[in-house]
């Protein structure tokens, strides 16, 4: 058990008053406290100030004070994992005289929101310039986790960034899978942790020497039941009697996001100026959002069958993903599959069996169209279109192999082989010479 005293050191008139603060035998600390005085008037008995006089029994009581001070900040260091140092005693010491103040981006919170302001400014994973609008969204999510850990875990405190240890960490996961969020998110959290971390240290904001040991976790799980909509099921919903003009719109966008491959908020944005003319065939060319790439896609006469009656109008992304169930609902696209129903408040998922429809998001055009076109376009050309970086990545994407790539190229391979020529044949030539 820690304990404090304080003592002089000195006979002098002005003696300065030191904290010895004991952890164990090995570990004890000393630091001046700030205070004097004349070492008549200290007993060396009660480690104290002779009480006399009321200047006297006023440095009693903020001795009394800092001690306590100290041993509610070695408390709470200890369950945060901080060592214990004398520069530690030291900064307490400050601390409760106001010398060194907590600052307000030492807060991990207030940091946060600095480089959430700062996104359009921040260096992007392609080397550019500002962050994604999906980025930014999930560094406001994990703000809000960290914030609602104050108040659930902590009573209301604020966590410092020098605070964020090994010990910190692991209660943070820890209440993260309490909440049921999952494990993959809660990796993204840790990640995020870090990030904004070692921002504040490049800031000269002081961090744990402990971070860089902190780990992020990822699941490893099987491969998922890959959910697209086949070519049978988009003409399914196509011919289906849907009367509500807002899921009639919800429908010929879900159409047209399966012939060209874009996420959500590529799709929803595209406009007539979008659709232009290439030697004499119609193309989209858009902007992606997530990847600042400029892409060009032929229009496949199904699309050109959608856009020539009218581009469908704008909707919010949620009410594309709410509307789109319906579509499918509605076009009998029911067939019992088990897939990741996500809470959107929440962001926390779980594996449930349910009917097709009730899984169908804004993303299952751009995995459509890539499970459906493989094969049939060159996998290169796909991936220039759905923005994928890899072709491992596409190929999981689609729930391939790279046994299913290398059957695909056999079949390439088998159409190029030259055909079997005939052997030729040998004739006998009879001598018809005379000796």
């Amino acid at each position: 058990m820690a304990t404090s005293k304080c003592l002089l050191q000195s006979k002098s008139d002005n003696a300065n008053i030191y904290i010895q603060f004991s952890i164990n035998r090995k570990q004890v600390y000393k630091r001046k406290t700030g205070f004097v005085i004349n070492s008549k008037d200290w007993s060396e008995t009660n480690s104290q100030p002779i009480q006399k006089n009321t200047e006297l029994k006023a440095i009693k009581s903020k001795l009394d004070k800092l001690i306590n001070f100290i041993n509610d900040a070695y408390n709470e260091s200890v369950s945060f994992g901080e060592t214990i140092t004398g520069d530690w005693l030291q900064l307490q010491i400050d601390l409760f005289n106001n010398k060194v103040q907590v600052i307000e981006l030492d807060v991990l919170t207030n940091y946060i929101q600095k480089y959430i302001d700062e996104a359009p400014y921040k260096r992007n994973a392609k080397s550019g310039t500002g962050l994604s609008a999906g980025r930014t969204q999930n560094l406001k999510l994990f703000k809000n986790t960290i914030l609602r850990f104050e108040v659930e875990v902590l009573k209301g405190k604020s966590v410092l960034i020098k605070n964020v240890n090994l010990k910190f960490a692991e209660d943070y996961k820890s209440w993260l899978f309490n909440q049921k969020y999952s494990i993959n998110y809660i990796g993204k959290n840790i990640d995020n942790l870090k990030t904004i971390c070692l921002d504040a240290y490049k800031n000269d904001i002081e961090i744990s020497t402990q971070l860089k040991n902190i780990k992020s976790i990822s699941e490893n799980k099987a491969p998922e039941q890959i959910i697209y909509l086949s070519e049978d099921e988009q003409e399914q919903i196509k011919n289906a009697p849907i009367i509500r003009e807002a899921i009639i719109n919800a429908r010929k966008w879900l159409l047209l996001g399966c012939l060209i491959g874009q996420r959500g908020g590529d799709l929803l944005n595209i406009t007539d100026k979008n659709i232009k003319e290439l030697n004499g065939i119609k193309i989209i060319e858009l902007k992606q959002q997530k990847t600042g790439k400029l892409v060009a896609i032929p229009l496949l006469p199904e699309a050109l069958e959608i856009i020539e009656s009218g581009l469908p109008y704008k909707i919010s992304l949620a009410r594309y993903n709410e509307y789109i169930k319906d579509v499918c609902q509605e076009a009998g696209i029911n067939e019992l599959i088990t897939g990741r129903i996500k809470e959107t408040s929440r962001n926390a998922t779980t594996i449930e069996t349910k009917p097709k429809y009730k899984f169908i998001t804004s993303h299952v055009s751009r995995r459509s169209f890539a499970t459906n076109f493989y094969g049939r376009i060159p996998t290169p050309v796909l991936m220039n279109i759905t923005a994928h970086g890899t072709e491992k990545m596409f190929l999981s994407y689609i729930g391939k192999t790279t046994y299913d790539n290398a059957y695909q190229m056999l079949e390439y391979f088998s159409k190029l082989a030259p055909k079997e020529k005939t052997p030729p044949q040998m004739e006998v030539i009879h001598n018809t010479g005379t000796k």
